[in-house]
């Protein structure tokens, strides 16, 4: 496969995947007092499709990956 390149073509080798909008944290920037609306857990990518974007971005010159979420290390099971 090919390589990505933005708009300015500047090479793209990293992926940001949120695995969970869940946090055990109150930060003020990201849950404000009225709440926040949470993503059902069967909207949420599954272990197996990460897996499979992954590879997929590997194939295509990704070189780094980084967790993101709310708070990623909440998601149970995370390998």
């Amino acid at each position: 496969m090919s390589e990505l390149f933005d708009s300015f073509r500047r090479r793209i080798n990293y992926l940001r995947i949120s695995v969970t909008d869940r946090c055990n944290l109150r930060c003020i920037y990201c849950m404000p007092p009225e709440g926040v609306s949470w993503i059902p857990h069967g909207e949420i990518l599954s272990y197996e499709e990460i897996s499979a974007i992954v590879q997929v971005a590997a194939g295509m010159g990704i070189n780094k990956v980084r967790l993101t979420g709310g708070e990623p290390l909440i998601r149970a099971e995370l390998p």
